[in-house]
């Protein structure tokens, strides 16, 4: 194997693990405060030079405007009409 194949096989197993990546994310695989569910109930979705906290499964209605700029107090999350409520 010529070093020239070794080189193209590493650069396709890159981007073949990074396309892998953005594919869980994507389709909410991964379960992490940096993904598309948290483990609090709650994501931040960055928006300009701030950031909202949605619920896991928000579906855009209602408008990321309406949704709080700070995170949720402790014993608490972000309901699905952008208030906060009590963690179950």
């Amino acid at each position: 194997m010529t070093t020239r194949t070794k080189i193209r096989l590493a650069l396709f197993a890159v981007l073949a693990l990074f396309l892998g990546i953005a594919l869980a994310d994507v389709f909410g695989l991964r379960t992490a405060a940096t993904s598309v569910r948290g483990p609090q109930g709650y994501v931040a979705i960055g928006h300009g030079s701030h950031s909202h906290y949605v619920p896991n499964g928000w579906s855009g209605d209602p408008p990321l405007g309406e949704f709080p700029t700070e995170p949720p107090p402790p014993g608490m999350t972000v309901g699905p009409a952008g208030g906060f409520v009590p963690l179950r």
